[in-house]
């Protein structure tokens, strides 16, 4: 037990000396050495960073996909909307002339598509702008509907008639607005001058410019372009998997005809979004704008950790 005490004792002492020798050795190599860093800039010298370098994270929120690259101008598609999991109500929709003739309601039966449960705006138009309106709407007796754009003193920008003998069932009607003056706040109008009930669903207001007709604002569209992204990654962060798994993004919801997509309630941004900047459209973006795109989906768990299941409940196949 002493011999190997011992040992170790002389063991340490040796690394000890050592240690002190190597020190003082750097010491003067230091105090004595002059040290040259030499830079080669020459293009033949360069090394090509990798495409994938910089990139954009896309996220739906402050309305940055529905009112904002998506170039939908109404702040309300699916009329008095706003899912099994939130409350109805009109905002932003609003009675004009006497409220006393008006009953506004909704109705969760007798829907136009069987994933968008009720039926029953606002937006910036331009001088010579062109926009589609496409709506849904049903009545027992005979439509006579105008439709037009109204700025904010009261001025018609654009006007319209929608005239239909029989919609007792769900019909689509699709009418071409052209904007006749510019107006920040302008509105979306329906009226009528006839006694009756009509039920209303999905209307929508797109400009017909769109970045190569894909439904994008051509003015955002090349602002992000001009970033010279490398890759996009969507279609967010916490949007994705939402406060409650319920609220949670589901791309297999957000693909097929526009109108037929159910929309949900992002509680986590606390709007609703229609979807129609879906999966597809995400998609597209990427093509048009990028050569790589990082898909997101939630796995497991939402923000609000008690919403925790089996990761077997959430697990998407592509």
């Amino acid at each position: 037990m002493g011999t190997v005490t011992l040992l170790h004792s002389i063991l340490l002492l040796f690394y000890i000396v050592l240690s002190a020798f190597y020190q003082s050795s750097a010491t003067g190599i230091e105090a004595n050495q002059t040290v040259a860093l030499f830079i080669n800039a020459s293009e033949a010298s360069a090394k090509k960073d990798t495409e994938t370098l910089f990139g954009i994270f896309f996220e739906e929120i402050n309305h940055a996909g529905a009112g904002g690259l998506r170039g939908e101008s109404l702040s309300a598609i699916e009329v008095l909307k706003q899912g099994p999991n939130t409350p109805s109500n009109i905002d932003p929709w609003s009675v004009i002339g006497n409220e006393s003739s008006l009953v506004v309601s909704t109705e969760r039966s007798g829907y136009v598509f069987d994933r968008n449960k009720i039926a029953l705006p606002d937006g910036e138009y331009r001088t010579g702008k062109t926009y589609k309106l496409v709506l849904y709407a049903r009545s027992l007796g005979q439509i006579d509907v105008s439709v037009s754009l109204t700025g904010s003193t009261g001025l018609t920008l654009a006007t319209a008639n929608i005239l239909a003998s029989d919609a007792s069932n769900w019909t689509k009607f699709e009418v071409t607005l052209q904007a006749k003056g510019t107006d920040a706040k302008s509105r979306l109008q329906l009226t009528t001058t006839k006694k009756g009930v009509i039920w209303f669903d999905q209307v929508s207001l797109m400009p017909t410019d769109t970045y190569k007709g894909h439904g994008f604002r051509k003015d955002l569209f090349e602002m992000m372009k001009n970033l010279r992204p490398g890759f996009i990654r969507f279609p967010g962060g916490c949007f994705v998997e939402g406060e409650w798994l319920r609220n949670a993004f589901r791309w297999k919801e957000t693909i097929g005809p526009w109108e037929e997509r159910p929309g949900h309630f992002g509680d986590v941004w606390h709007y609703w979004t229609d979807d129609g900047l879906g999966h597809l459209e995400f998609l597209q973006l990427a093509e048009d704008l990028v050569q790589h795109l990082y898909g997101c989906s939630t796995m497991v768990l939402a923000t609000t950790t008690k919403s925790i299941l089996p990761a077997s409940h959430h697990l998407y196949k592509y």
